[in-house]
């Protein structure tokens, strides 16, 4: 069975709080809570003008090709707080870059480590990934945090153009490798 096969059965993931599970447009609203707020996206995104954005991201990013990328619910209030995906997946390789996003009415309460923890522990023993990264700005405290907490070391520092800002940034790669 292919890494995509494997990912085909994960589809929808359950955690203690969480439910992983795909995108769909029902999502707009609630991805736009957060992705409309420019504060909410500091590291991450240029923030959505309208609800058209947040549509046009749904449907091109996450269901036009939906294996690695799910939206994060929480259960108790059957609303989606945020996404997480493999934003680099390397299939030969056998490696993957874990990247996330989190409505910050949610933030420091542990959600994003429980999802990162979950789909760490998926992506080493169901998906036999080698290793997984995550890639942060140096700045965002909060990410450091949720990688160290997830078991991730720093691998490295450097320095790199942001995709979005095209302003030279300080980062930081963590890493979870299969043997650890």
């Amino acid at each position: 069975m292919n890494l995509y096969e494997k990912l085909a059965i994960f589809t929808t993931i359950e955690t203690e709080r969480l439910l992983l599970r795909p995108l769909t447009m029902a999502d707009s609203e609630d991805m736009y809570a957060y992705a409309s707020n420019p504060e909410n996206l500091i590291y991450i995104f240029p923030a959505h003008k309208n609800i058209a954005d947040t549509q046009f991201a749904i449907a091109n990013f996450f269901m036009k090709a939906p294996l690695g990328k799910w939206a994060i619910e929480l259960k108790s209030e059957q609303k989606m707080i945020g996404t997480i995906t493999f934003v680099k997946l390397d299939e030969k390789k056998r490696i993957a870059e874990i990247g996330y996003a989190l409505n910050m009415a949610y933030w420091g309460q542990g959600l994003m480590t429980e999802a990162v923890r979950t789909l760490t522990e998926i992506g080493l023993t169901e998906f036999g990934l080698y290793y997984l990264d995550i890639v942060v700005e140096s700045e965002n405290f909060a990410s450091c945090k949720v990688a160290e907490k997830s078991g991730y070391t720093l691998k490295k520092s450097y320095k790199a153009i942001n995709e979005y800002s095209k302003i030279i940034k300080n980062f930081k790669c963590y890493r979870k490798a299969n043997h650890e």
